[in-house]
């Protein structure tokens, strides 16, 4: 359950927040952190803003802000306890893994709000309902076609899914799971994708996955001997600030060609966590899957957020739009940081831009700030930039080919 759908009265507790990195850190320092009791004070008449109780403070968060809280209601607690429920918390969990809807038909894979315990593994405490529902991590494998993403789906969850080098291989968003030292992973393997753009049926896909459904930690499947090519997606994932690790595939190639990488302190650099593996081989899934909780529970030392330099120009229009978004930047969905959606704008990017219009979250920040700028007369950053498969003078795939390029280089030289 998220948080903004208790009512007036109700109480629950907090198992985590999602969400892109500097929103989920605002949040947690003020009070939302697991394991916290959380009551609703006031539903605001136009339901935003929502007032709650917490650690003695009364806090109000807009609706948008509280959707991306995930908590467990204490009506919720009580059921598990009671053993209440069971048929239908067994067609929950059968429902997530065979990817039926209510009727039969097919529904959108959707990470649960915490995992659900079978008959044979009740809880007798309300601590141990918490902790086994806070010990349930959504993992979204994402990664170039070929990059051998659908192989390390199988390797973490044991399925069985096709493998192959053309396209269409997957089509879909396919579910698996596996417990693992105490966790659950709930995994999805998205369609391959070159980039996070609005160009192609993939492209869109993967990119509304990871803004609807939230995925705790993101498993960015790369090339371990093509660098150069896969983390141009890497940094498309950065610029988006989700928790998330890289899992250098078919790291035996690179060792095979007698080629070295410091895959360490190219994880510090970028500020994500770089971990060897051979799905095919299933070598480095245990180190992988250790990883992912330690990003999961933040105690993973690599971890921080960097920004991709695009170059001066870009960076000034970057700069100039968001000191016009910034009166309005608590409007804007939270699955994306403010710059990622001030970059989408400037190259023309019509779907997120609609995202940000999205009456379910109440943001209109695009169209106030145009507004804002009408008003008092002052223009708009003349600066139009392309995703790299337009024709242009200028365009972010450049800037971030060159970074990757330097990356690379830098490593090879070293």
């Amino acid at each position: 359950m998220r948080l903004s759908e208790l009512k007036t009265g109700e109480s629950a507790t907090i198992l985590k927040v999602t969400g892109h990195g500097g929103f989920r850190r605002r949040i947690m320092e003020m009070g939302f952190v697991r394991g916290q009791r959380v009551e609703v004070i006031l539903n605001a008449p136009l339901k935003d803003p929502i007032e709650y109780k917490i650690m003695g403070y009364d806090i109000s968060l807009r609706r948008s802000e509280a959707d991306m809280v995930v908590v467990l209601s204490d009506s919720e607690a009580s059921e598990y306890l009671a053993g209440g429920g069971s048929h239908h918390h067994h067609h929950e969990h059968h429902r997530r893994h065979c990817g039926c809807g209510a009727d039969g038909q097919p529904a959108q894979p959707e990470y649960p709000a915490a995992a659900t315990p079978g008959p044979e593994e009740g809880c007798a405490t309300i601590d141990e309902v918490i902790n086994r529902h806070s010990r349930t991590i959504g993992v979204s494998l994402v990664g170039n076609p070929n990059s051998g993403k659908t192989s390390l789906f199988n390797a973490i969850s044991g399925g069985h899914e096709h493998v192959g080098n053309y396209s269409g291989v997957t089509v879909g968003a396919k579910i698996g799971h596996r417990c693992y030292r105490g966790y659950r992973f709930e995994v999805t393997d998205l369609p391959g994708t070159y980039a996070l753009s609005a160009y192609t049926p993939e492209e869109r896909y993967v990119r509304s996955h990871i803004a609807e459904k939230t995925p705790d930690v993101i498993i960015n499947s790369v090339v371990a001997s093509n660098l150069e090519r896969n983390l141009y997606l890497t940094t498309e994932l950065i610029d988006i600030n989700p928790r998330m690790v890289v899992a250098l595939n078919m790291f035996d190639e690179l060792n095979s060609s007698g080629a070295e990488l410091d895959y360490d302190n190219l994880g510090r650099m970028l500020g994500v966590p770089m971990v060897p593996v051979e799905a095919r081989n299933g070598k480095g899934i245990e180190q992988l899957l250790d990883t992912v909780i330690a990003v999961y529970e933040n105690q993973d030392e690599r971890v921080r957020h960097i920004h991709i330099n695009m170059g001066s120009v870009i960076e000034e229009g970057l700069r100039r739009l968001n000191g016009d978004m910034n009166a309005f930047r608590g409007e804007l969905p939270k699955a994306f940081p403010p710059r990622y959606y001030a970059m989408k704008m400037l190259e023309g990017d019509r779907p997120l831009a609609r995202m940000g219009r999205d009456p379910r979250s109440g943001s209109q920040a695009h169209q106030r700030s145009a507004g804002r700028r009408r008003r008092n007369g002052s223009r708009q950053p003349e600066i139009r930039i392309h995703t790299g498969r337009a024709q242009g003078d200028l365009h972010s795939g450049q800037a971030r080919g060159g970074f990757d390029h330097g990356a690379d280089r830098h490593l090879r030289d070293a």
